[in-house]
């Protein structure tokens, strides 16, 4: 009965470490953008995994249009996809190498607020810098910051 278990906390264990769904992405970008004298977020800084280019998702994004986006077939769609925006205060990030997602990100618009929506995307790592741009207040009374794609 132990070992049985032990095998089941191990799996899931296992099963959350590869999942592709990463929220501790959005909490770096936050601690970056919340830095002392922070001016910009080199994403490709604050994330611990390879990938080539980063797309990004405003709230209430349906998970049909972002597996359509990403190009992931309709039977793989939920397990790429495990989430949907159902929140003004939520978007998603997803990170791609070649024409795998690596990660899909739950990103808080408090760790930094990437909308409106791009419309140049896919954004490739080397580009993936954005300004720290103070706009406002929270309701939290944290300092609300737009996260803006620096031009190269």
């Amino acid at each position: 009965m132990k070992h049985t278990s032990t095998l089941a906390t191990l799996l899931a264990l296992l099963a959350s470490a590869c999942s592709l769904v990463d929220d501790r992405v959005s909490a770096a970008i936050g601690a970056a953008a919340r830095g002392p004298q922070a001016q910009e977020v080199r994403i490709a800084a604050v994330t611990d995994f390879e990938w080539e280019k980063m797309y990004l998702f405003g709230p209430y994004a349906p998970r049909a249009h972002i597996c359509a986006v990403l190009g992931v077939e309709p039977r793989q769609c939920e397990r790429v996809v495990p989430f949907e925006s159902v929140d003004d205060g939520v978007m998603s990030l997803a990170f791609v190498s070649g024409t795998q997602v690596v990660r899909y990100v739950r990103h808080s618009r408090l760790n930094g607020d990437f909308t409106p929506e791009l419309k140049r995307q896919p954004i490739p790592a080397s580009e993936a810098v954005f300004q720290v741009v103070p706009s406002g207040t929270a309701q939290d009374g944290r300092p609300w910051i737009k996260l803006v794609l620096k031009e190269t």
